[in-house]
């Protein structure tokens, strides 16, 4: 055998093994189900179809979620059915998250914030309440200060996106590699495999390590591996969902309560207080032994501040 063909046999095996391995992990991950109860509809926006969950009755109020691998609505399980009791709740997957659709398209923040926009203009179309979680809040802010007069109170949940992750070399980088059909594709695969998850859920998004277990483990991988999922998920990686959020907050006029986590790995409470210096009448509330999901693991508490909040009447939210 001559050199030149050995060293093209040898680059063709290299990169075959790595996509032989992404396409069986690829065929053993099963359909994502439904994570929230309620009525399934798609919503055909511009880029692609959102999924989105509707339940209940009355006032609307609409949750956002944080984009991030393998994200979506699943994060409001344990309280999308009780605000449900009192609202028209409805949930969007994001683009490119959940059951929404995930095309190859040049994710960003503020792609994510205009369709949270057109959502609310185009499905809802009147005044409604709002909760956003991480870069989810991020967008709420945004979107809020576009609309002033429909939306009317907001829940911000340890929010995030008030700078930019990764410098743009770096960003653009990850942003190209994680793109790739099989090197990035295999990358991916690995920073998002069961134990990655595991040892993500238990040292930075969880104050108590026990509350991964198995199931949510699971959850977040099926998500994460559904075709397309990728993309999105790069796009978060590399930094571009983020989105700056703290000259509109200091813009607000809704009332807006703050949930945040003692134990937030990546929002630490020193960015509470930032942000409560730039809208002294925003309204925060600590929740102790809790880390990036206090929706997850506060849900009680999480509901009662919620809720408290929500049915005060315009000029008293910021009553203890």
């Amino acid at each position: 055998m001559n050199k030149s063909l050995r060293n093209l046999l040898l680059a063709g095996a290299a990169v075959a093994v790595p996509a032989t391995i992404n396409a069986v992990i690829a065929s053993r991950v099963g359909q994502a189900e439904q994570p929230l109860p309620g009525d399934l509809g798609y919503y055909d926006w511009i880029y692609g179809r959102v999924a989105f969950y509707r339940l209940g009755q009355g006032q609307p109020l609409v949750l956002i979620h944080n984009p991030n691998a393998g994200a979506s609505s699943w994060e409001w399980r344990k309280v999308f059915p009780e605000l449900a009791n009192h609202y028209t709740v409805y949930a969007l997957d994001l683009l490119g998250f959940g059951l929404s659709e995930k095309p190859n398209v040049p994710y960003s923040g503020r792609m994510l914030a205009e369709l949270v926009h057109d959502f609310l203009e185009d499905v809802i179309a009147e005044p409604v309440h709002a909760i956003g979680s991480g870069l989810g809040a991020a967008y709420l802010v945004n979107v809020a200060v576009r609309r002033p007069n429909e939306l009317r109170k907001l829940v911000l949940v340890n929010p995030t996106g008030q700078t930019t992750v990764a410098s743009p070399p770096v960003e653009q980088l990850a942003w190209r590699t994680l793109r790739s059909p099989v090197l990035g594709a295999s990358l991916y695969n690995a920073m998002v495999s069961r134990r990655a998850i595991t040892e993500e859920l238990r040292r930075h998004i969880y104050y108590d390590p026990a509350m991964a277990t198995p199931a949510v483990v699971n959850d977040l991988y099926t998500f994460a591996h559904q075709p397309g999922s990728r993309y999105a998920a790069a796009a978060f990686i590399s930094g571009r969902l983020s989105l700056p959020m703290r000259l509109a907050f200091s813009s607000l006029t809704q009332p807006a309560l703050l949930i945040w986590g003692r134990d937030a790995y990546y929002t630490p409470v020193g960015d509470a207080m930032d942000l409560l210096y730039r809208h002294p009448q925003a309204r925060l509330e600590i929740l102790d032994e809790c880390g990036m999901l206090p929706q997850d693991e506060k849900a009680g508490e999480f509901l009662q501040q919620t809720e408290d909040f929500l049915r005060k009447p315009l000029g008293e939210e910021q009553a203890a």
